[in-house]
């Protein structure tokens, strides 16, 4: 008797009903008697980084049909981070990670599917669907949206914070807005994920190293004939999974993790994966948290610095090899799982002037950074590969806010010095809700051209676009009573990321005697009341199950 989902909840006189229905919509009997593999898609009209995915899903499905299964595909929201950045729609966008892991689950379950294949670009749907994938227990596969080419002006590339950062230059008097019109409609030539490490690319590349995509896969060019070619493959590869029984919850091991995790830290990835690979592990029923994040970040050296820490865009490094001639060089740090592929002995040419050897690297620490201390007893995270040498150690008077547009318009004002430090709080999971990325405030310091002598401290996070001296995710967050919420004005803050403290000089008897911030007053109704009510803190992912 065939023991497969699908067959059990499709065939047999009992269940005609079902199969009637199926059969309204033009599939025929032999269709549904074949292995049923779900297709989620995040396609939509609203984000670069998903628009072009019809086409990709095309391809994954033919290559489904040409193994001898059944695709059926279905679509998956993304609330996009780059049309939301400072602004209030941004409280909506990390809440949507959750949604999209619940709707994932609810259609695969509901559905009784053998088989997952995932396709997304973006910073919070790719990990999203991871989760929701690890609830269902299946064989997957996960494609990535890719990447994007840079975009050329004047001879010179540029990025997507070139613009964000062009904000504050025509504040400063920089550039005027004309030049800014120019960027806006240069920088990003065409569909995916943009060029440098923001957090749908680094998670990719997370991806590719568990053995969730096909090798190449994380670093692609979205829409490429290399693209096309690789979804057809996973299609293909999601039958093989499934004949071979492997499922995700066998790939993403503890050990898996810490992979992604290495392979993360050794390019200067986002910060944005100290939240979603724990939260991750928490669908897989794994330990992964920041004490762990710590130990690997202290141990894995930096072998590329991806933009914005530094010059290689992700098409450059796909070009020399990408995450399989990463892996080559970190091989001797890696652990066994499940999917770890042999890599084949690529051009040592390819990896020249892009990735650095294991013995001679960049840094011999990751490109991120786990602080403790007094303002941050439970951590805070800095993608410490972007910090300017003169500001690792560095003691300065806050300058405190209550939300992010009140920083911008002090930055932009001028109100912002040298030595400063810029701490803004109540941006946390539940404080803000929806835990922000402070984007909006960190481009601003850079296009005042205060980059090399200002730090920002908060309880929100950031955008993989961020860089400088940049510290979040600062827990517990001042909704949680932490000490970020007894911060005033003109106290001395310390950061020291060589022995990775974050600091308040201000004993906790007199910091504790103090009222806190009031915080935001958080909605009586809808998805952000729902996710203020549940949400975990930072370090655990801010995760929303099982709280």
């Amino acid at each position: 008797m065939n023991s497969r989902r699908s067959w059990v909840r499709y065939q047999g006189t009992d269940r005609a009903f079902a199969r009637s229905w199926f059969y309204g919509t033009g599939r025929t009997e032999e269709e549904l008697r074949r292995p049923l593999v779900a297709v989620a898609c995040a396609w939509n009209e609203i984000a670069a980084e998903n628009v072009h995915l019809e086409r990709v899903a095309r391809r994954v499905k033919d290559g489904v049909l040409a193994a001898g299964a059944t695709p059926m595909e279905f679509g998956v929201i993304h609330a996009t981070d780059v049309l939301s950045e400072a602004s209030e729609g941004m409280r909506y966008v990390l809440p949507a990670r959750e949604t999209i892991a619940d709707s994932v689950e609810l259609m695969v379950q509901a559905h009784a599917f053998d088989a997952l294949v995932v396709i997304a670009g973006g910073d919070k749907v790719t990990p999203g669907m991871l989760m929701g994938a690890l609830r269902c227990e299946l064989p997957t596969v996960y494609v990535y949206a890719g990447t994007t080419e840079t975009g050329v002006l004047d001879g010179e590339e540029l990025s997507w914070e070139t613009v964000f950062e062009g904000i504050g230059r025509v504040h400063a008097g920089e550039i005027d807005a004309a030049q800014l019109a120019r960027l806006e409609l240069a920088q990003m030539p065409g569909a995916g994920g943009g060029a440098s490490a923001y957090t749908g690319n680094t998670m990719a590349l997370c991806a590719e190293a568990m053995g969730l995509s096909l090798p190449g896969a994380g670093s692609v060019v979205a829409g490429s004939a290399e693209h096309l070619r690789i979804a057809y493959a996973s299609g293909r590869e999601i039958v093989s999974l499934l004949e071979k029984e492997l499922t995700i919850d066998q790939v993403v091991t503890s050990e898996a993790i810490r992979n992604a995790a290495r392979v993360a830290l050794a390019v200067c990835g986002s910060t944005n994966i100290s939240l979603h690979l724990p939260a991750i592990a928490h669908e897989a029923g794994v330990k992964f948290d920041w004490h762990d994040f710590g130990l690997l970040a202290a141990s894995t050296p930096t072998l590329v610095k991806l933009r914005p820490s530094g010059e290689v865009s992700l098409p450059q490094f796909h070009r020399a090899g990408g995450v399989q001639a990463l892996l080559r060089e970190l091989a001797p740090l890696l652990e066994d799982s499940a999917r770890i592929r042999p890599v084949a002995d690529a051009d040592p040419g390819w990896t020249e002037g892009v990735i650095a050897p294991l013995d001679e690297p960049l840094d011999t620490t990751g490109g991120l950074t786990v602080l403790r201390g007094s303002l941050a007893p439970s951590g805070a995270i800095v993608k410490s590969g972007g910090v300017p040498a003169q500001l690792l150690r560095h003691t300065g008077p806050a300058k405190v806010f209550e939300n992010e547009e009140d920083a911008i318009v002090a930055i932009h004002g001028g109100r912002i010095h040298s030595g400063d430090v810029v701490v803004i709080r109540n941006e946390g999971p539940r404080g803000g809700p929806g835990f922000r990325e402070m984007l909006g405030a960190t481009a601003a310091i850079v296009g005042m051209g205060l980059a090399e002598t200002v730090v920002l401290i908060t309880d929100g996070r950031f955008s993989g676009a961020s860089h400088g001296a940049a510290i979040g995710y600062v827990c517990p967050e001042a909704a949680s009573g932490g000490p970020i919420a007894f911060v005033r004005e003109g106290d001395q803050v310390s950061i020291d990321l060589v022995d990775g403290r974050l600091d308040i000089d201000v004993d906790e008897a007199t910091l504790r005697a103090r009222t806190p911030s009031p915080g935001r007053q958080v909605p009586e109704k809808g998805v952000l009341a729902r996710y203020a009510r549940s949400v975990s803190e930072a370090c655990d992912g801010a995760v929303t199950t099982n709280q």
